[in-house]
């Protein structure tokens, strides 16, 4: 990338598992960007040989954590600017002009730069439901910032002001409602180990109030019902991993008494 006269190296990181449906569109959308690291999870379908062939540095480490992994990624990169993508995420035709479009003085004022993320599901591009803009910082200074409390719903934390840039993140988030549920039970039981580690209990209203409340924000106040079943699906399974991430941050405060019966909170 040149600006004002001198290139500004940007590199890019993925994690992924087992992803050779998208992995591919993911990679090519990132090919315009100076070093692409993969570090992925040990596959077993073709995940590794997909990125192999489009030349990236591939890496195969351990999952433990979403921040753990990401943070292992970033550490292999050379540059200190980076752009971090999930592996069923692809940049855009304006997204990538936008930050070609980057001068010098740009990077010299921020530390970091957000993009709206735009998410396909069932087929249909979803613009309510607490599903868009979803603003999601990813291109950063990896030496100004460190990365957030836990290991799910992480971000890098910037030093310095955050801009936004043109562009979106397509995520292409078209799953079956069998899969959807296993990535659902997946964050939560992550989620509820998490919240467990940093000394957080569940109560009676996590489990009854949250829930319902999850749903009734995606569907009405963020206008869910006006993308048809898709809208409904999306709040419904969102108040569903509500639900189930407290109940089994329950089950870990019982196992943690030895097992001992008693009310939740």
């Amino acid at each position: 990338m040149v600006q004002s006269g001198k290139r500004v190296s940007i590199s890019a990181f993925v994690i992924t598992k087992n992803e050779e449906a998208k992995i591919g569109a993911c990679l090519a959308s990132l090919s315009f960007l100076d070093e692409i690291v993969v570090v992925d999870d040990f596959s077993t379908d073709s995940t590794p040989d997909i990125c192999r062939s489009h030349g990236v540095t591939l890496h195969q480490h351990r999952f433990t954590g979403f921040k753990d992994q990401k943070s292992y990624a970033m550490s292999l990169v050379r540059n200190d600017w980076v752009l971090e993508l999930d592996a069923d995420e692809r940049v855009s035709d304006q997204m990538r002009d936008a930050i070609l479009a980057l001068k010098e003085e740009d990077l010299g004022r921020y530390g970091c730069f957000e993009f709206k993320r735009k998410t396909r599901f069932w087929g249909k591009w979803i613009k309510h439901a607490s599903l868009y803009p979803d603003y999601k910082p990813r291109l950063y200074c990896r030496v100004n910032g460190r990365w957030s409390d836990g290991n799910v719903h992480e971000r890098f934390i910037t030093q310095g002001a955050t801009g936004k840039l043109a562009g979106e993140i397509l995520h292409e988030q078209d799953l079956d409602l069998y899969t959807y549920f296993l990535r659902t039970a997946r964050y939560s039981d992550l989620s509820a180990a998490d919240y467990f580690a940093r000394g957080r209990r569940t109560s009676w209203h996590h489990v009854t109030v949250r829930p319902v409340a999850t749903f009734l924000t995606r569907y009405l106040i963020r206008l869910g019902f006006l993308e048809g079943v898709h809208g409904f699906v999306i709040s419904a399974m969102g108040a569903l991993g509500t639900f189930m991430k407290y109940m089994k941050l329950y089950e870990i405060q019982r196992k943690s008494r030895g097992g001992l019966g008693g009310q939740a909170g």
